[in-house]
């Protein structure tokens, strides 16, 4: 591999263009040297607003005309499985927007192919790089909460502030709706802060139009091990501000994201143990993004391997079983997914 990472985008929408391709050409030694997307002509407008050099409709076509080390898949998620195996099979690094794919099957044979192809593979769920969140971690995985009775997480979006179109309103082409879209996120983040344990029995309920996908959902898992997570998600809160949250309940001590503040049990009483932020809470999302890139360039350069996504079959499997308890209207076990939904 030469010195400085080279890095083909598969896909033109709004995660690359605002999330990630300003992140990509600030940073050393990372060289974004091509877009592909069907839509040439958008491509190309957006290639040459970030300078890169080579635009192709697919990877194959990008693949004629650069040579790349690693591919970020910025695909809608039906087509996440395509992308990512025509990314492994050049040998190339592979990081995916969230979530991975649209079932825990998909996601299973992305894990087998970049395990057998010996390459990175990453999916995008910054939310586990925020500064505050890895310390909630950090608090939970040493046992300074004590035994994690509860944890709630919530990601309701106001209606207007981003309306999902296009083909986050198709199931087909998302896999859902709001549960696939922030549920993903929510549940994964809730799960890996408790070191993603197993999930004995589900309770969904859902809500939206008839005639289209989820607009709202609320989860309930009981864990294997006891204790339990709920999340609630939604795209059209009616607030001034959107609301992100994490909270943790233990034995010894709680923890919350919004506003950060962790406590704990002390010989004295109960004390404040928050760990202080060397950035404002306003950068913490866009810092999460950097934080994920270094994380998935150090795999890519040999320095420290990324975990094979296996987490993401589970999480997949959880969120198969939400969808089944949604439509039938009442608790599910967890058992592992046949590809379908189960409907």
């Amino acid at each position: 591999m030469t010195e400085s990472v080279r890095v083909a985008v598969l896909g033109a929408g709004g995660a690359a263009q605002i999330v990630h391709l300003p992140i990509l050409k600030r940073l050393r030694a990372v060289e974004v040297v091509g877009l592909a997307d069907v839509q040439h002509r958008k491509a190309r407008t957006i290639a040459e607003r970030f300078e890169i050099p080579h635009v192709a409709e697919d990877l194959a076509g990008l693949a004629e005309r650069t040579a790349f080390d690693a591919v970020l898949i910025c695909l809608p998620n039906h087509a996440h499985e395509e992308g990512v195996l025509a990314a492994i099979g050049m040998g190339s690094h592979v990081l995916c927007e969230r979530p991975l794919t649209v079932s825990a099957e998909s996601a299973r044979r992305l894990v087998q192919a970049a395990d057998g192809a010996g390459v990175q593979l990453l999916t995008a769920n910054n939310h586990r790089f925020r500064y505050d969140v890895r310390a909630i971690r950090h608090f939970v995985e040493n046992g300074d909460l004590g035994t994690i009775r509860y944890v709630r997480a919530t990601w309701l979006n106001r209606r207007a502030a981003r309306p999902r179109r296009g083909w986050r309103r198709d199931r087909e082409k998302a896999g859902g709706g709001v549960l696939m879209d922030l549920g993903a996120q929510t549940l994964d983040l809730a799960l890996w802060i408790l070191g993603y344990p197993d999930v004995d029995r589900v309770l969904a309920r859902t809500w939206g139009p008839p005639d289209g996908v989820e607009t709202g959902a609320s989860v309930q898992l009981a864990l294997a091990g006891g204790g339990a997570v709920t999340a609630e998600v939604t795209w059209e809160l009616v607030a001034e501000q959107d609301h992100h949250q994490v909270f943790v309940v233990g034995s010894e001590g709680t923890a919350d994201s919004a506003p950060f503040r962790i406590t704990r049990r002390g010989v004295s009483g109960v004390a404040d143990v928050t760990p202080p932020l060397s950035r404002p809470a306003s950068a913490l999302y866009r810092d999460s993004y950097r934080q994920e890139w270094a994380e998935f360039l150090r795999g890519v350069r040999g320095e420290k391997p990324v975990e094979l996504p296996v987490d993401q079959v589970r999480l997949l499997e959880v969120l198969e079983a939400c969808y089944r308890s949604a439509d039938r209207g009442e608790e599910v076990p967890l058992r592992a997914s046949d590809g379908r939904r189960g409907r």
